[in-house]
């Protein structure tokens, strides 16, 4: 018949390129979950301090939606592409955002504080999706020769 051996499907990720991704990815995930969950600020800021303040008020912005970019990496079966990636990772936490902001305006709903519409929220997880894209795109695909395949 044919002699011609055929190489495996380069397109096709190696086992362990596919184990060592899903780790890193994982890792990086649920480490910054945990870390935004169980870090006290008083042990680095005096509280009402500065430091203390943009801790409260923007921490928790750049650290989840940073961890959720990289959570969504995941399923890059589903979304194939980083910019996919990048809208997803932004559209949740800014229409919680905005359903914070609209929730007051149903009269039913006065009797519990569920938190305050923040344009600088948003500006947060803008910022906070960008480096995340930054850092898979530049720092993983160059450190890692499994990643981008």
């Amino acid at each position: 018949m044919n002699s011609i051996a055929f190489t495996e499907d380069p397109t096709k990720k190696s086992l362990s390129g596919r184990v060592a991704k899903a780790a890193i990815l994982l890792g990086i995930s649920l480490g910054l979950l945990w870390f935004s969950a169980d870090f006290p600020p008083f042990l680095l800021f005096e509280p009402q301090s500065p430091g203390w303040l943009l801790w409260i008020s923007y921490a928790n912005d750049l650290i989840l939606p940073f961890a959720l970019y990289f959570l969504i990496c995941l399923g890059e079966r589903w979304l194939r592409t980083w910019p996919g990636r990048a809208l997803f990772a932004f559209a949740i936490p800014t229409l919680l955002e905005i359903g914070q902001g609209l929730y007051y305006q149903i009269p039913t709903s006065r009797h519990r504080y569920v938190g305050s519409f923040d344009l600088m929220d948003i500006v947060m997880y803008a910022t906070s999706v960008g480096m995340a894209v930054l850092i898979e795109q530049k720092v993983f695909a160059k450190a890692f020769k499994f990643w981008s395949r």
